[in-house]
C-alpha cells in the first residue's frame, strides 16, 4: 500500500478546492436563506444576493486552478492521443506553456482594473465592498493557475507514457479501495486474535 500524503500537502496540493467548497457552502446557506425569507416570510434580504455573486466570481476562478491540478480543462486530444510519445509529451508541454502565458498575461489589465477600483473607492451598491477585494482574487486565482500550471509541466516530463496527461480522478476510487482492504485486513487480524484470546 502507498504511504498516506501528509495532510498538510494533501492541502497545498487542494487547497484551493477547499476554499472552493467553504465558498459554495456559505452560497447555499445564503441563498436558502433569501428563499425561505422571499416565500415563507415575504420579506427579501437583497445583500444576501450581493456576497453570493462575489463568492460565485471567487469559486469559478479558484476552479480554473483546481482543474489545472486534476487536468479537468476541456481539450480537443484527437491528434495529441495519435503521435508518439515523445511527441504527445512535448505538445501537452506546449499547451502548458501557452495556457501559463496566457494567465501571467491576464494577471496584468485584472491588477490595473483592481487599482482603478481602489483609486476611485468604488464599491458594491448594498453593503459597500470595496470592488477591489471582489476582483483582486481574480489575478490571484490566474497566479495560482500559473503555479498549477507549473507543476503540470514538471509533472509531464516525469510521467511514463500510460499516464502521461492523464486526468487525475477527483475521488481515487483504487486508493479507497486499497485502503478498505486494508481495513478488512485488519479487522480480520483482530478478530483473530480475539478468538485466540478467547480460546
Amino acid at each position: 500500500m502507498n504511504k498516506k500524503t501528509p495532510f498538510w500537502k494533501e492541502f497545498l496540493n487542494n487547497f484551493e478546492i477547499y476554499f472552493a467548497a467553504v465558498i459554495f457552502a456559505g452560497m447555499t446557506v445564503l441563498l436558502f436563506v433569501q428563499v425561505v425569507s422571499r416565500y415563507v416570510f415575504h420579506y427579501s434580504f437583497t445583500w444576501t444576493e450581493e456576497i453570493s455573486d462575489i463568492l460565485f466570481v471567487w469559486m469559478i476562478y479558484l476552479g480554473v486552478a483546481a482543474a489545472v491540478t486534476y487536468r479537468k480543462h476541456l481539450k480537443i486530444d484527437a491528434f495529441v492521443v495519435t503521435v508518439p510519445f515523445k511527441a504527445r509529451r512535448i505538445l501537452l508541454i506546449i499547451d502548458d506553456i501557452i495556457f501559463f502565458a496566457f494567465s501571467l498575461y491576464i494577471i496584468f489589465p485584472m491588477m490595473t482594473l483592481v487599482n482603478n477600483f481602489a483609486a476611485r473607492s468604488a464599491c458594491s451598491s448594498i453593503l459597500r465592498i470595496p470592488k477591489a477585494l471582489s476582483y483582486v482574487m481574480i489575478p490571484l486565482c490566474f497566479l495560482l493557475t500559473a503555479v498549477r500550471l507549473i507543476q503540470d509541466i514538471i509533472r509531464l516530463t516525469k510521467e511514463k507514457e500510460e499516464q502521461l496527461g492523464a486526468s487525475k480522478p477527483t475521488i481515487d476510487m483504487d486508493e479507497l479501495e486499497a485502503e478498505a482492504a486494508e481495513h478488512r485486513k485488519q479487522k480480520e487480524l483482530l478478530n483473530e486474535t480475539k478468538k485466540g484470546g478467547q480460546a
